[in-house]
């Protein structure tokens, strides 16, 4: 039985890091990510996470459905308030990709990137990230970073629907984790990548998320909507955007939708 997640535990595991400097933990909430939001909108600073033992309406990217169960999983959400220009700001999707991926791989060597910042584990999902802003007056007001680990949910515990592509670091590793420990690799590696991003800005932050992928030159289907891209991958933009080079020789910048590895 893993040790249970606890405000106390929290605390004690991210002493020390600027980016946890307050630290809400709730038994039960419908969105991390929400509760962050809103406590955007009322001043909260940069620095305040939000962690929920379980949610009701946990969420990904393209309004996914995020398995939540209690006791399992890690489900916390980032208040970022950055200086940089409103298009800048799908740039910390990246970020946050490599600061996960990095932590993870200390406790799942192994673990590979999928655009724009699905950790995988096997080929299975490990870790996703929804990274959600406001602006105002053009400008940008803050970013909310929200990451869903799975921890020790077992492959038989999986609802029907993500059993055949999800994995956990207990069944990639064997055996059950902290989740204030994971926490705290997590968020020490995001501190240290947000910084780096701060002081140097994008590039060593893209550089070192195309180190991480098993994308990059390969044959690549995006399915955006209605809409399905093909190419190899070339790259990331300026933006964060994936950059398929087609078989006509066009470069296309795709800024969302769902990547996958074209087989065979």
């Amino acid at each position: 039985m893993s040790p249970s997640l606890t405000a106390a535990s929290l605390s004690e595991r991210l002493a020390g890091v600027g980016l946890a400097r307050h630290i809400r933990f709730y038994a039960e909430l419908g969105s991390t990510n929400d509760e962050a939001f809103d406590l955007a909108r009322q001043g909260a600073p940069e620095g305040t996470v939000v962690v929920a033992d379980r949610q009701t309406r946990g969420r990904g990217r393209m309004q996914r459905v995020w398995a939540s169960p209690p006791g399992r999983n890690l489900y916390l959400s980032l208040v970022l308030r950055p200086d940089i220009a409103l298009e800048q700001a799908p740039q910390l999707s990246i970020v946050a990709g490599v600061a996960a991926a990095e932590a993870l791989w200390g406790l799942c060597p192994g673990v590979t990137l999928k655009w724009p910042n699905d950790v995988l584990a096997g080929g299975r999902k490990l870790c996703g990230i929804l990274a959600e802003m406001k602006a105002a007056a053009g400008r940008l007001d803050f970013v909310i970073l929200g990451i869903g680990v799975n921890v020790n949910l077992l492959r038989e515990e999986c609802p029907p629907e993500i059993a055949g592509f999800a994995t956990s670091l207990r069944e990639e590793t064997g055996g059950p984790l902290s989740r204030a420990e994971v926490a705290a690799a997590l968020l020490r590696s995001l501190e240290a990548a947000y910084r780096t991003y701060c002081r140097e800005g994008f590039p060593p932050l893209r550089a070192r998320w195309l180190e991480r992928t098993d994308m990059a030159g390969k044959p690549v289907r995006v399915v955006a909507g209605t809409d399905v891209y093909e190419g190899r991958m070339a790259g990331l933009d300026d933006a964060g955007a994936l950059l398929l080079e087609e078989k006509t020789g066009n470069i296309r910048a795709v800024m969302a939708g769902d990547a996958s590895l074209v087989k065979g």
